[in-house]
């Protein structure tokens, strides 16, 4: 066996060509760009002396072809570190391009079997035969697979003539200014100066710019379109978001392919998710694609903290952390409304929760001084992803004992991980109210406060919810009714933020928390409160409060008639809610409530019958031929007798005696056949 044994370790040639050559095995001609680089239109053509790890980086952030001077930014060792055992030991696994793999993958049998002199020597003669005719039909038969891949099905290419859906320039500038001052406080997505630098090489050369960017354009203009002050705008990108919506789906191409991994491949997948949600288009199944994304990150090497990677600058290193954590974010709060697990624990990953540096800080091309003007404050940093990040692993336990399907916990448990949540609220509220940079004052401020409040507290109400109905059955279960009211009051009083409630109004899945169990929660406590009193004096004494949670119960109404204006299109929880008001509207007077009940669903139909005519009116100037590309059969179902009965109206449940649990699985099971509530 005298030929395995270890040959002593040879001094290695420095190296002359760059790394994209040296990757594809090429002869390079060592100019700056080389010219096969020119020819490839390569985002970057580096030179890495004495170095086998060869620079990855998305196009976003490489530098360009020609020298630039950078302003000075922090080092990545700067930057601050946790306690986490993990945080810097190198993986044991691999990283090629822009994919690392464990020893499962057969990329890692490589650096295992090296040392030995057989196997080094047949590494060794890649570097000779580069010399020979052998490299040549190499090269040539590299040409003929690339021919036959062009072949192959891709994802789709955007339209040609994309640019001219786009609003004018004032109004494009004025959602990137909305998307970046508000969704980016809490979901860390963009890096505002490589996305103003970018725009502006749009603007410069718009035929030039890069489908990817173009896709990213679009669905920051999808997410912010609802916050514009304009009704015409909004009413302009309202008609527009669902088709963009399903080129940037077609173009990150299902399957995914390798050369949609990438940090702008990321990037674009999470404000899909994000778009969908808030203009409600498919987000009742949004969890699917999060699992989708979560691992498309995790292949990408997102989960390991940077710090065990190869090297790489300050910037790499907070656009990853800050990627993990949102997609962590997404995760959780998507598997939530899901009703399934979140499929990740805290043992999964070792990424350490992003810095609070400010997008300024941590540099990027062109002068310091170019976007310092335009550059959000609050949203810049990652204060309130780092506040949310606290919770994370907290609230990942959480989703799987609300969604377990096996076992129910033991309610001292639900007490113990209920005080856990409301700690760990707590100390995100102190993070964030002891940072002098938060003024609180702004609307952007105030959106995010809104935002970072809601992904928070809807956990205890998920919770607590299951136990809070029951009440009336098991006074022990007291705490939860309470704790319910409280969050369901807090979500409610969200409605004040202008910003946020527009997407409240707006949104799909965890927007529409205020309808589903915070309303029930509102109604069940008002009916136990209408119970008569053996106390006079106590009667007298919960009036006050029976009139504050009505105007509660008729806030919750007036939110769901204006969701019906801008999102809704199906009158179920309108009808619902109006109902349920008017049978408590005659409950506090002391009436029967079966003609008031009768007389609010017949004016709730006519209202939302009104509502949907005008929505029609309105989208006659969309042709059928604009649609038609986005039909597909047998994705609309025919209407069937139970889209038009009211069964879950019938019987004691909407009855002041009847079961508070039937009453909700009735109004669940009247779910539509495309598989969203209402």
């Amino acid at each position: 066996m005298q030929g395995l044994a270890p040959s002593p370790r040879k001094r290695r040639r420095p190296f002359h060509s760059c790394n994209e050559c040296r990757r594809r095995k090429l002869r390079c001609d060592r100019k700056q760009p080389c010219g096969r680089c020119v020819a490839q239109h390569a985002p970057s053509c580096d030179y890495t002396s004495n170095s086998h790890i060869t620079s990855d980086q998305p196009a976003s952030f490489t530098p360009r072809t020609e020298p630039r001077a950078l302003p000075p930014t922090p080092s990545a060792s700067s930057l601050p570190s946790n306690d986490s055992p993990h945080a810097s030991v190198p993986i044991r696994g691999i990283q090629s391009k822009t994919r690392v793999f464990g020893h499962g993958h057969w990329m890692s049998t490589r650096p295992v079997v090296f040392d030995y002199s057989n196997v080094k020597s047949l590494a060794g003669y890649g570097e000779v035969i580069q010399l020979d005719s052998v490299s040549q039909m190499m090269a040539q038969c590299k040409q003929l697979a690339q021919d036959l891949k062009s072949r192959r099905p891709r994802p789709r290419w955007l339209p040609v003539q994309i640019r001219e859906s786009f609003p004018r320039a004032s109004v494009v500038e004025e959602l990137i200014n909305l998307y970046f001052t508000h969704f980016e406080s809490c979901y860390r997505i963009l890096h505002y100066p490589s996305f103003q630098a970018d725009y502006q090489s749009y603007l410069n050369q718009p035929e030039e710019a890069k489908s990817s960017f173009l896709v990213l354009l679009l669905l920051v203009m999808s997410a912010a379109a609802i916050l514009h002050g304009d009704a015409d705008v909004r009413h302009e990108m309202t008609a527009k978001i669902p088709s963009w919506i399903h080129i940037c789906q077609g173009w990150l191409g299902p399957p995914l392919h390798k050369d949609r991994l990438t940090l702008r491949g990321i990037q674009i997948s999470c404000l899909l998710l994000l778009v969908r949600q808030v203009n409600r288009i498919g987000a009742d199944i949004v969890w699917i694609s999060t699992g989708s994304l979560l691992r498309m990150a995790m292949q990408m090497g997102l989960h390991q903290d940077p710090s065990s990677l190869k090297e790489m600058d300050v910037l790499q290193v907070e656009i990853r952390r800050r990627l993990w954590y949102t997609i962590l974010e997404m995760n959780v709060q998507t598997a939530l409304d899901s009703g399934m697990p979140p499929m990740i624990t805290d043992q999964d990953w070792t990424t350490q929760p992003p810095s609070d540096l400010s997008d300024a800080d941590l540099g990027f091309e062109g002068h310091p001084t170019q976007w310092a003007a335009t550059m959000p404050a609050a949203s810049s940093r990652a204060l309130f992803q780092r506040a949310l990040a606290q919770s994370i692993a907290l609230r990942l336990e959480a989703t799987r004992v609300i969604n377990s399907l096996q076992e129910e916990p033991s309610y001292d448990d639900v007490l113990l991980l209920g005080n856990k949540l409301t700690g760990a609220f707590r100390q995100a509220v102190q993070m964030i109210q002891g940072d002098t940079s938060t003024s609180n004052s702004e609307s952007s401020d105030q959106f995010a406060l809104s935002f970072s409040t809601h992904l928070l507290r809807r956990f205890l109400l998920c919770l607590h919810f299951p136990y809070a109905v029951k009440v009336k059955r098991t006074p022990t279960y007291a705490h939860s009714q309470k704790v319910s009211l409280e969050v369901a009051q807090e979500l409610l009083s969200l409605l004040g933020d202008e910003r946020y409630a527009k997407v409240l109004i707006n949104g799909g899945g965890m927007f529409r928390d205020i309808i589903t169990r915070g309303f029930l929660v509102i109604y069940l406590e008002l009916v136990s409160e209408l119970e008569p009193s053996i106390s006079i004096f106590a009667s007298k004494r919960s009036r006050d409060r029976q009139m504050a949670l009505m105007e509660d119960i008729r806030q919750v109404l007036q939110y769901s008639k204006d969701r019906m204006i801008h999102s809704e299109t199906s009158p179920k929880a309108f009808l619902f809610l109006s109902v349920a008001s008017a049978q408590l509207e005659a409950l506090l007077d002391g009436r029967e409530g079966d003609d008031s009940m009768a007389k609010a669903a017949h004016e709730s139909l006519v209202t939302c019958q009104e509502i949907l005519k005008a929505k029609l009116d309105s989208a006659s100037s969309t042709s059928l031929a604009d649609a038609s590309p986005w039909a597909v059969d047998g994705m609309q179902s025919p209407l069937t007798s139970h889209e038009f009965g009211f069964d879950f109206l019938g019987g004691e449940e909407l009855g002041h005696g009847g079961s508070y649990l039937d009453l909700f699985q009735a109004w669940a099971d009247g779910m539509g056949a495309n598989g969203e509530l209402w």
